[in-house]
């Protein structure tokens, strides 16, 4: 699997050499990309999605960049199932892991990436994800309430009739939204419309998993109009200008600054900060 790169100016090792993996627009990765003395160098910003904005973000800034078209290796054309393929996936995430070792990657930032990160890639480099949710809030059984990609997280927080949403950024695990939490944004209000309401956001009989089901596989032809998701894509651009633009940059760097002070590394039991797994919230 080969991609096009372009080229970009020689390596420092007076920075973190540090990769970006996005999927679609990739306005997370541009804040990193222009952030003014970033302690990391990024070798490669590598793209899922031959459709994303990698190539035009890469030429702008002068950064190498790659395309591991997912669909493609697992063969989804032909077999949709391929992407649910535990075998074919876990190759893919070798072939990923073989191409960020080829740039010396330590640190890697997923800016809008879809997929889950497996156990392999997990070991081998520190992945740091920004999350339209707040991680924070837990169900009755210990267990993340706003997790889920895209919209969903704020769609959760809506129905659950929360006046205020925020951004996570964390340390990733093979666990969907599971790893510790490196920073919250700061609240950003819910201004739905008067009179609506977790009990009216929704057409009658319909539940949240009707609404991803018809969203992800129907293009929204029967619910696309439901308050629900309009208010929940609204609230997701909120977030990710007042939430993931001005965290997530925050915490590449903090974590960039932790590595090259020899604080935070990647061991063989997992991540540590100084010396121990880090808790939440650890760089607030």
């Amino acid at each position: 699997m080969s991609g096009p790169t372009a080229g970009g100016s020689a390596a420092r090792t007076d920075r973190l050499p540090a990769a970006i993996l996005m999927s679609g627009t990739g306005s997370n990765a541009r804040r990193l990309l222009e952030l003014p003395a970033a302690a990391f160098e990024v070798r490669l910003l590598l793209t899922d999605n031959p459709a994303s904005n990698a190539g035009r973000i890469a030429g702008d800034h002068g950064v190498p960049w790659e395309l591991a078209d997912i669909r493609a290796f697992c063969g989804a054309a032909s077999d949709p199932a391929g992407l649910r393929d535990p075998q074919r996936r876990a190759a893919y995430d070798r072939e990923l892991a073989a191409r960020l070792a080829r740039r010396g990657v330590r640190l890697v930032a997923l800016a809008g990436w879809d997929w889950v990160v497996g156990p392999e890639l997990c070991r081998s480099f520190l992945f740091v994800n920004v999350h339209p949710g707040d991680l924070r809030a837990v169900d009755e059984r210990g267990r993340r309430k706003y997790v889920g990609l895209g919209w969903i997280p704020a769609a959760k927080a809506l129905l659950a009739g929360e006046r205020f949403v925020h951004s996570s950024t964390h340390l990733v695990t093979p666990e969907l939204d599971g790893g510790p939490i490196a920073r919250i944004s700061r609240p950003v209000p819910v201004d739905l419309p008067a009179g609506s309401g977790p009990e009216n956001l929704l057409p009658e009989g319909v539940g949240l998993g009707d609404l991803i089901r018809d969203i992800r596989y129907n293009q929204g032809r029967r619910h696309g109009k439901a308050l629900l998701y309009v208010h929940s894509r609204m609230l997701q651009e909120r977030l990710k200008e007042q939430g993931d633009w001005v965290e997530f940059p925050r915490t590449v760097q903090r974590l960039a600054e932790l590595a090259l002070a020899g604080r935070l590394a990647l061991e063989e039991g997992g991540v540590r900060l100084d010396g121990s797994p880090p808790r939440d919230l650890f760089l607030m």
